[in-house]
């Protein structure tokens, strides 16, 4: 089956707009997680904690995260 380039011009902006798609998808599911972790931490924090200490500790969370996940990392080549 021989498909035109207007065609696949069509399919290409079509896949794009699907992967576009997808990652606000997931940029919107990220940050409601982060909403969601945010006002536990709060929470448990004792409530009203100043929001540059609330950062601080998401910003030493994620710190944490990758300092994890570093090694295993590079170990896979990335």
């Amino acid at each position: 089956m021989n498909i035109t380039k207007r065609q696949l011009r069509r399919i290409i902006k079509e896949e794009k707009a699907k992967l576009l798609c997808e990652g606000m998808a997931q940029e919107e599911a990220l940050f409601n997680a982060l909403d969601q972790y945010v006002m536990k931490l709060d929470e448990k924090m004792g409530y009203d904690v100043p929001p540059d200490r609330l950062k601080a500790e998401v910003l030493n969370f994620v710190d944490g995260y990758f300092n994890q996940h570093t090694n295993d990392w590079e170990q896979e080549g990335y």
